[in-house]
């Protein structure tokens, strides 16, 4: 049937050039962003499978960062203990110099108790006043303290310092102003020393333990990252060719319109 009122060649041309405008903004947005999904119109399952990844990344990597700082603060307290342990060693020293018995009391113990005292003065000083941000770590305060390494609320390492003072380590009574004091201190001392020994030991398993879950938690970042970009990435690939696909359309749609409307112009002929 030929008529004026409905040309059904353009609107047949113009409901698939709607269609292909749309696909035609689509392409622009996943080029334009590199994404796949832009809003939940594109993908609505695949977005919140793509939102609980994100929170999942942006969780291990901050738990590695916590982890990162972790291992920054028990650098420090091992540092601390080890200059303690330093002066232990060097009271020891004096404690086995003065058993001798060529030494005099007055003065030469004295002297040497007069060290001792200022080496436990530094003792706590260094114990008292080692900290990392703020948190003190070798005065006995230290107890307990948990690290969020990873994303999952449970994944937690507590850790924790004896104290290392000299209260802490049994030395704050230490005399070896006589000889029979220093034979006791010696005994004193070595018990001392293996307490610090067994703190840099925990220090050196809580450093090993902690790169241990840094490393899992990176493979799993980089797992879900992956995992993530599969479904969030556009195949810039695939986009190019499908928006090639829909200019030519869109070329041919505004053809076939002016054509679908010239035919429109024959009615003329009609009434001639």
């Amino acid at each position: 049937m030929t008529s004026i009122s409905t040309n059904g060649n353009a609107l047949r041309v113009l409901y698939y050039g709607n269609l292909n405008s749309a696909a035609l903004t689509k392409s622009y947005e996943k080029l334009g962003s590199g994404n796949r999904i832009n809003n939940a119109a594109d993908d609505a399952a695949g977005l919140f499978i793509a939102n609980r990844l994100t929170s999942e990344v942006r969780g291990l990597e901050r738990g590695i960062q916590n982890a990162g700082d972790a291992l920054g603060l028990i650098a420090t307290a091992e540092g601390g203990m080890q200059e303690i342990r330093n002066m232990v060693i060097r009271m020891r020293e004096l404690a086995v110099q003065m058993s001798n018995g060529i030494y005099n009391d007055n003065p030469d113990r004295s002297y040497a108790q007069a060290e001792v005292n200022q080496l436990m003065h530094q003792t706590d000083l260094i114990a008292n006043n080692t900290d990392f941000n703020g948190v003190k770590l070798l005065d006995g305060s230290f107890q307990n303290i948990n690290i969020q390494t990873s994303h999952n609320a449970d994944e937690r390492i507590s850790l924790y310092f004896d104290s290392a003072t000299t209260n802490g380590l049994g030395i704050d009574s230490l005399d070896i102003s006589t000889q029979s004091g220093a034979q006791s201190a010696m005994t004193v001392l070595d018990e001392a020393l293996e307490k610090i020994s067994e703190q840099l030991s925990m220090a050196g398993g809580f450093q090993n333990r902690i790169n241990h879950g840094m490393s899992l938690s990176a493979l799993l970042a980089k797992s879900s990252t992956i995992s993530l970009g599969r479904i969030m990435d556009a195949d810039m690939a695939q986009e190019s060719t499908a928006f090639s696909r829909a200019q030519v359309l869109a070329q041919a749609h505004t053809s076939m319109l002016a054509q679908a409307n010239k035919l429109l112009s024959n009615i003329l002929a009609l009434f001639n």
